[in-house]
Order: structure tokens, then C-alpha cells, then sequence
């Protein structure tokens, strides 16, 4: 089978990083995979490319700006004439606009498979022209997706929005997996350190995490906080300023980070408190690591962590009580964190490559 994936960028995401999977896996179960991209990549942060040139993946990168430039257009339908790809399969909406303007005017059309990896149009802040041109844009490429052979959502949430945008339109989740990478019993040590990895944007819910950690409840606690991840330095500057004095050698800013299972190996509790998700890679990832989880209390998240697997919050008040509760357990009630970690094993066998990337593979050969 011969696959071309088409994706913005192959700088590292939760899309950039499941392609990565994907494709070794595709290569394992002997499939033809090349891998077009539309745009350049952020030289701030962390690309997959060497690990794709690493596997003889054959890649072709369009001259940018994504989506209006007329040559890119030309190169992307010379590509898939002369390939004559089984499959096309695209990552993010400006990658599908292309494939679907490209798919047109193809004498031999390959089946176009899509990959909706977010609710697109929610992560934004309100109100502004942009996120209503974004919004626009979504329902109107809702309507191109009925051309693909298939599409896939990463949970039952993304599902539940584009069928929002486009009821006529036939769903499959299809999650990302993610494999149990360090499985042990939880050794007490000193400082408790939290952990937050991901973009730094109002989205991600950092600034309810600074509003807890200056709460009075955490006062007289020893702890630390790592924050993992990029963002405009004016948003970085409103982060500073929003810790307490008496805060500020706690928390450390440490930038985009490269090595990820440096940074899991060094915390001892993940606190994600994203407004909104797909899925929320980053959180299986730390699942994955065995850390003690914080999460906000919606969907997908709590498809993952519940009580019995680690600690749910609604607001910054319930995100300083589950602040205070979890680092509590880890210093008093290490049966209790031994039993979250137990669950937390058993909600990732689940979402191990063996159960999900046969899913794929089925998808692909319906299609054909």
C-alpha cells in the first residue's frame, strides 16, 4: 500500500507526534509511506523530520505561506500524478484544503483519508476577527470533508463537533495510543515537584495554575513547579507577574522542552488544566511515566483520569484543593497513590499500539 500523509508543519504536537507513531508503524507492517509538507517549520521548536529521514521516509516540503501559495499547489498535484499514492491522508484543516482542491482535478483520484485532530475552532479567545474567520473556515471545509473516503476523530468529543459543523458527515474515532513507558512503584523523596507541559497560551489553563498556586491553602507546603513550553513573550511576561513574590523561586519557567522523558522523569504530579481538548496527548503521555495526574473535570480528560486514577478539579479553588490533596497523598498515603497508579495501567492497555493501530489499518483497507 502506498501513502502519502500531508501535514502543516513537523514540528512536534499531538498531530506531528502521532504521525511519528503512525508512520513507524506503517513501515513495520511494510507499507510504502511518503510524507508531504505544506509549510516551514518553527526553528524555536523541536522537528520529527530527522527521525523521518532517519527511516528513509521520502519527504516533500512545499514552499510556504501554507495554503496561498499558487507553486505549492502545482508541486503537491505534480506529486500525487506521478506517485499515483493508494492513500492521501491529511492531518490539519489547511493540509485538507489542499488535498481536496489537489484530489479534483486528479485524473486517477487516490482515497483521501482525514485525520481531525482537535475542535479547531475553540481553542481561541473570543470575539476577535480572527477566531470568527476561523470558525467560518471550519464550517465551510466541514463541507469538503464529504469528499473523503474517510475520516477520523481522536475521541468521542472531536467527533461529537464535526458532526456539529456537518451532520451529513460519517465519524470513526480512532484515539491515539500511547505504551506504558516506566511502571513502578512510587518512591517518596523530598520537594514534591509539579509538572505542566504544553503550549503557553490562555487555552492550556496555566493562569488558573499560577491563581492556585498563590492560594492560601498552598502556603505552608513544600513544593516546586516546572512549566514546559513555548509562548509570545508578552504572555510569558503576564505569567511572571502573576506569581506571588514569595512564590517566585518555586516556579520555573524552563522553555520548549526537547527531552520529554527528562522532564516526566524529574516531576512527581502533572497538572493539566486545559479549557479544551481533543484528547490531550501530553496527559497519556504523563500517565505513561506513572505521575499522579491533575486534571480539569471534562471531556475527553475524564474518558482517562477519574478519582480512582488521580484528581479531577472544576476551578482554581478545586485546583488548589487538588494541589494540596495529591501532595498530602504523596507524603502520607502512598497505598492510596500506589492503588491511582494501578488504575492508571489499566486505563492505558487500552490504548496501547496493538489495540489501535489495527483500526487504522482496517480503515485504509476500506477505503482502497
Amino acid at each position: 500500500m502506498k501513502i502519502c500523509h500531508v501535514i502543516n508543519s513537523l514540528n512536534r504536537g499531538g498531530a506531528e507526534s502521532h504521525l511519528l507513531d503512525l508512520i513507524n508503524a506503517q513501515l513495520n507492517d511494510g507499507m510504502d509511506v511518503h510524507v508531504t509538507v505544506i509549510g516551514e517549520d518553527n526553528t524555536e521548536s523541536y522537528s520529527i523530520e530527522s527521525e523521518l529521514l532517519k527511516n528513509g521516509i521520502n519527504i516533500t516540503r512545499l514552499n510556504g505561506p501554507r495554503m496561498f501559495n499558487l507553486f505549492s499547489y502545482f508541486s503537491m498535484y505534480s506529486k500525487f500524478r506521478n506517485e499515483k499514492f493508494d492513500i492521501i491522508h491529511s492531518h490539519q484543516p489547511r493540509s485538507d484544503f489542499m488535498v481536496f482542491r489537489i484530489n479534483k482535478y486528479l485524473s486517477k483520484k487516490s482515497k483521501w483519508i482525514v485525520s481531525v485532530h482537535g475542535k479547531y475552532d475553540t481553542y481561541l479567545e473570543k470575539g476577535s476577527l480572527s477566531n470568527n474567520l476561523r470558525k467560518y473556515f471550519m464550517k465551510r471545509l466541514s463541507k469538503h470533508w464529504q469528499s473523503a473516503s474517510s475520516i477520523i476523530a481522536i475521541s468521542e468529543e472531536v467527533k461529537s463537533w464535526i458532526e456539529n459543523l456537518n451532520h451529513e458527515l460519517n465519524v470513526e474515532v480512532i484515539p491515539y495510543w500511547i505504551d506504558i513507558k516506566n511502571s513502578k512503584t512510587f518512591e517518596k523523596k523530598g520537594t514534591v515537584t509539579l509538572g505542566f507541559l504544553g503550549r503557553l497560551n490562555a487555552n492550556k489553563g496555566i493562569e488558573d495554575l499560577l491563581n492556585a498556586l498563590n492560594s492560601y491553602q498552598l502556603k505552608s507546603l513544600d513544593f516546586k513547579l516546572m512549566i514546559g513550553g513555548s509562548g509570545t513573550e508578552e504572555y510569558l511576561e503576564k505569567l511572571r507577574n502573576m506569581i506571588d513574590q514569595d512564590k517566585t523561586e518555586k516556579v520555573n519557567f524552563l522553555g520548549y522542552i526537547e527531552n520529554r522523558e527528562e522532564f516526566f522523569n524529574n516531576i512527581d504530579i502533572f497538572v493539566f488544566p486545559s479549557f479544551s481538548e481533543g484528547l490531550g496527548l501530553v496527559l497519556l503521555e504523563a500517565m505513561s511515566f506513572s505521575k499522579i495526574c491533575l486534571t480539569r473535570n471534562i471531556l475527553p480528560m475524564t474518558n482517562y483520569i477519574d478519582e480512582d486514577s488521580g484528581y479531577l478539579f472544576d476551578d482554581v479553588d478545586g485546583l488548589s484543593n487538588s494541589i494540596v490533596s495529591s501532595i498530602q497523598d504523596l507524603e502520607n498515603n502512598i497505598e492510596l497513590i500506589q492503588k491511582k497508579l494501578f488504575n492508571i495501567e489499566k486505563k492505558l492497555e487500552k490504548s496501547s499500539k496493538e489495540n489501535i493501530f489495527p483500526k487504522l489499518v482496517k480503515v485504509y483497507e476500506q477505503s482502497i
